[in-house]
């Protein structure tokens, strides 16, 4: 079951208050992540740890007030800050040291014109190592004067996927890239996408920020607008919607992107028959529901390894991943539909925010 935390205040209170409420899954999520450190990227937690440190300063030019928030959730939770960057900063320094893609999730938008009750709807399964159950949090911030947010992340991380009061709504896939750059973290991206009152400043957000690494990021708003946004380092391109469903994975859609030079063309082999499976699902319905959307996130084809993934357990505990959760918003009504496992087994719960 996820925790739900409300933090207000100024930035320190509001991390002191995340910290304190979410002190037992940050631990956990620390021990996940020395594993995965040690038996994916062959680097050990000391060294991940000092590999953060540079980022520090790349966070404090784009958004000051999250290296306050990241001091006060290490305080709440009686760790040092470094601890707390170096869980911010996990793509960063885990895949630049492995050949692997962050994440399998598949993620399906759906404009007002081709949804069942003429609401915006963004969803998608978050596939993740299997190690990670039981550490997800619904951080709901109060950061003035940025958007209030409901945050859907790990414990002790200060950015995710989610909703704001500003009826946008955000998604995130990985992408794989050739190599990294020392700039702004992943996860304090997404804060900053999210925080925005508009999806053209959530955009420039991503577009205008100096950035570390890749990913394909979703964004819907409650006025119709829905595109995904695929970055890497030094460039991005758009995909929009044109008034259709539209559907991702994790390999490029971008032209530009699939020629540019950081690009890597593939991720998990997987992620071709995905996004084939979820775009032909979708294409079946005139009309798209919450409901139908999360039949479609519980297909098995290709099983264990399709749109609802599954552990494969021919592996070590440690190379398992499955759909830890999967989420549906619709963003008009400002509704998080969230399940707390694998969305064929697992009824969604309804995160309304006020």
């Amino acid at each position: 079951m996820h925790q739900y935390i409300k933090v207000s205040g100024t930035p320190y209170e509001r991390g002191f208050q995340y910290g304190s409420q979410a002190k037992e899954r940050i631990y956990k999520v620390i021990e996940e992540y020395k594993v995965l450190f040690e038996k994916e990227a062959f680097i050990t937690w000391d060294k991940a740890y000092e590999l953060s440190k540079p980022y520090r300063k790349e966070i404090e030019k784009y958004r000051p007030d999250l290296v306050e928030e990241m001091k006060g959730i290490a305080d709440g939770a009686g760790l040092d800050f470094n601890t707390i960057l170096t869980l911010n900063c996990r793509s960063e320094i885990m895949f630049a040291k492995a050949d692997i893609a962050e994440d399998a999730c598949t993620t399906i938008g759906v404009p007002p014109e081709a949804s069942e009750n003429g609401h915006t709807l963004l969803a998608q399964n978050w596939d993740w190592w299997s190690m990670g159950y039981g550490t997800t949090v619904l951080l709901e911030v109060e950061q003035k004067p940025f958007a209030k947010a409901i945050i859907i992340t790990e414990a002790g991380l200060v950015g995710g996927k989610g909703l704001n009061d500003c009826g946008i709504a955000l998604s995130m896939n990985a992408m794989s890239v050739k190599k990294g750059k020392l700039g702004v973290p992943l996860q304090v991206l997404l804060r900053g996408a999210l925080s925005c009152k508009t999806i053209p400043k959530a955009i420039d957000a991503i577009a205008k920020a100096n950035r570390a690494g890749s990913a394909c990021v979703g964004l819907a708003g409650a006025d119709g607008l829905l595109l995904f946004i695929e970055y890497a380092p030094n460039d991005l391109d758009i995909l929009l919607s044109g008034g259709e469903p539209c559907c991702h994975s994790n390999h490029w859609l971008s032209l530009k992107m699939i020629l540019g030079p950081e690009a890597k063309n593939y991720s998990y082999n997987s992620t071709f028959i995905r996004l084939d499976r979820a775009r032909r699902l979708v294409k079946k319905e005139d009309k798209l529901s919450v409901e139908k959307i999360f039949e479609i996130l519980s297909d098995h084809a290709g099983y264990p390894d399709g749109v609802c993934r599954h552990d494969d357990e021919t592996l070590p505990i440690y190379h398992r991943h499955s759909s830890v959760w999967s989420m549906v918003i619709d963003v008009n009504e400002k509704i998080i539909y969230l399940t707390d496992g694998t969305p064929c087994k697992f009824k969604p719960k309804e995160y309304k925010l006020y």
